[in-house]
């Protein structure tokens, strides 16, 4: 039995490891770009292309992030984005959440962002492709959203995802991610935090 557990001890210890040992080298500051090696990113010193800002009216309600995996849009500041049964886990919309992404090394940024507003005879078809694609969308959108956004954003692939944001009739903003299914685990609810907006 001994033996189990210190076998179980190293696997445990090099998992840790292979964890942990990267993080400094993602913080480290040097004087070239790209210092922190090909699978990670550097958040102090983005790659020229890497994209920032965020078009209105998105950039009320997200922002985005960094981490040495790569950049993500979360919540704006006053904004709390959630899954419609909890809480607890915090939605985010990677980077490299495109399918064609997933078994390419390396972090992923974003290069580009563009939102729309879907209006007449768009919205109309939109709702009817979100009722068929999202059981989410299907629970919570039994009419056309009051109002609904378009944004496609491509990350340093070329590979991009698109969220429609859809406002329901209480004036909830819901994220479908789609990448390109719009899966259930890929919807949440974007609102705002009570108290600080």
């Amino acid at each position: 039995m001994p033996q189990v557990r210190w076998g179980l001890c190293r696997a445990t210890l090099a998992l840790a490891l292979t964890v942990v040992a990267p993080w400094p080298v993602a913080q480290a500051h040097g004087d070239h770009v790209g210092h922190a090696g090909p699978d990670l990113l550097d958040c102090e010193h983005l790659p020229a292309d890497a994209r920032t800002a965020l078009p209105a009216p998105l950039v009320e309600w997200a922002r985005v992030e960094c981490s040495p995996s790569g950049q993500m849009l979360a919540p704006g500041a006053g904004w709390q984005w959630r899954y419609p049964a909890t809480y607890v886990v915090r939605p985010q919309a990677p980077a490299w959440s495109p399918a064609a992404s997933a078994g390419t090394p390396g972090a992923k940024y974003f290069i580009d962002f563009q939102l729309v507003e879907i209006t007449g005879a768009d919205r109309d078809a939109e709702h009817t492709r979100l009722l068929r694609d999202s059981a989410i969308y299907r629970r919570n959108f039994e009419h056309a959203p009051t109002a609904a956004w378009r944004l496609v954003a491509e990350n340093n692939l070329g590979h991009a995802f698109e969220i429609v944001f859809p406002q329901d009739k209480a004036g909830r903003i819901w994220a479908i991610l789609c990448t390109p299914e719009c899966r259930p685990e890929y919807a949440y609810l974007m609102e705002p935090v009570e108290g600080v907006r």
